[in-house]
């Protein structure tokens, strides 16, 4: 039995899978959203509230681990950040008994273009991974399941909506982001003739979700599904228009990610504006497994 454990900024990611005769059989795959209050402190310390919340949520996935004789944990910007992350880190390894490793930009890009292109085939056509998470977002070139170049920038859906409010237009979050790409080297990346343009992460999912209009979460039916520019306009203007109590009963997939969901969608947007594509294509599958498939091997 393998356990893998991804603490992000909104939710944390829990797969459970075992090893026999035909190959890797994934057991569970799930998600605690745990965000609650205030992110930071003052000090630029994590808040207390945010401490509790993470804890309690890891405490819960270890649980549903159950005896797993190898897990992995991995935290990225939640940790990165904060003054204090790598005291927390510590704090919570010593708690749980779980090695907690806090890990650069880089080596997230690297898992997560791994995960992304886990089981698809692409051969050796090159391919791109834009990962959107809660405190960062990265973008991954890579082909044959190596990674030739990354980048990252310090904006995902979390921040995106705490620089300019929970219930703004999509059209302000575009701004802040396409700000963030034309300052960073995305465009160096994106010179690369890429062919398969991936996207993941938990707002690309429940973009997903709404515009395939399913009645309850099916990865089977996500994995591949194309997210088109034409269509997750008139989505997020639609969203950005209720308020979040009313978006968060029209979620049927991680409602908890209601406050935050049209700053996610309008990273993806933002994205395809930047570089001038209409649609992106979403795989289910991240950075844990990334972690999964080094585990395995």
């Amino acid at each position: 039995m393998l356990g893998v454990i991804d603490i992000g900024t909104n939710t944390i990611l829990c797969l459970k899978a075992s090893i026999g005769e035909n190959g890797v059989n994934i057991i569970f795959d799930k998600r605690f959203h745990y965000r609650a209050g205030q992110r930071l402190d003052e000090k630029g310390n994590i808040s207390s509230e945010y401490k509790t919340g993470m804890k309690k949520t890891l405490l819960f996935a270890l649980k549903d681990l159950g005896d797993c004789p190898k897990i992995k944990i991995v935290a990225t910007e939640v940790l990165r950040k904060p003054e204090d992350g790598s005291v927390f880190a510590r704090e919570l390894s010593d708690q749980t008994g779980h090695h907690i490793e806090i890990i650069n930009p880089q080596r997230e890009a690297e898992l997560s273009f791994l995960g992304a292109t886990y089981g698809m085939g692409f051969g050796g056509e090159y391919i791109s991974v834009l990962d959107i998470g809660g405190g960062s977002s990265e973008l991954a070139i890579g082909k044959s399941g190596k990674l030739i170049n990354w980048s990252s920038v310090k904006l995902g859906a979390v921040v995106a909506c705490e620089t300019s409010g929970y219930e703004k237009r999509f059209d302000e979050y575009m701004d802040i982001a396409m700000k963030t790409f034309q300052g960073s080297d995305f465009h160096r990346l994106l010179a690369l003739p890429v062919q398969r343009k991936l996207v993941v992460g938990g707002s690309a999912v429940a973009i997903a979700v709404m515009l395939s209009r399913q009645s309850e979460y099916d990865p089977k039916k996500l994995q591949g599904y194309i997210i088109r520019k034409d269509e997750l306009v008139p989505l997020l203007d639609k969203l950005g228009r209720m308020t979040i109590d009313e978006r968060r009963k029209a979620m049927v997939f991680d409602a908890g990610r209601a406050d935050i969901i049209v700053g996610g969608g309008a990273i993806i947007l933002a994205f395809m504006e930047f570089a001038s594509i209409s649609a992106l294509t979403v795989s289910i599958r991240g950075l844990r497994y990334g972690l999964l498939a080094e585990l395995v091997k």
